[in-house]
């Protein structure tokens, strides 16, 4: 899927993060023709989807939500795993993403699947209430 889709990410998304990406900011991000969405659905429901960018050899985790009713069923590790398996099939060989310090349920999936923490973005993301918080870049080799 791609910039078709941009509105139903976006309310994935907003339901996701206190400041989430609009329809334009997705739509910037399919302009570069190696970015990807995966939506995933259960019950014909949009309930999760990742969004991922294949530059040569380095794939980017741009964002990945799971909607709150959605959450606790595996779905972010499904996502991820065909993220993963995306970013082989097109020759990638290590795989970044940024989660907020303190992200536990992120934290361990991503643990869970191999990521190691890389380096740290300070006051990286803007909470609800104007305050920020770190992020931790983390990556994993594909090959």
């Amino acid at each position: 899927m791609g910039a078709e889709e941009s509105e139903t990410l976006t309310r994935i998304h907003a339901e996701a993060f206190a400041n989430y990406w609009n329809p334009s900011d997705f739509n910037d991000f399919f302009a570069v023709a190696s970015t990807f969405a995966l939506l995933a659905e259960i019950d014909n429901a949009p309930a999760g989807m990742v969004v991922l960018r294949v530059l040569g050899e380095q794939a980017d985790i741009m964002t990945i939500a799971t909607r709150p009713n959605f959450r606790r069923r595996g779905l972010a590790r499904e996502l991820m795993n065909q993220a993963i398996q995306m970013a082989r099939e097109i020759d990638a060989d290590a795989m970044f993403l940024d989660v907020e310090d303190g992200n536990i349920a992120a934290l361990q999936l991503y643990k869970s699947l191999g990521f190691a923490n890389l380096s740290r973005r300070k006051l990286y993301y803007r909470q609800k209430d104007g305050r920020y918080t770190d992020a931790l870049v983390m990556t994993r080799k594909l090959a």
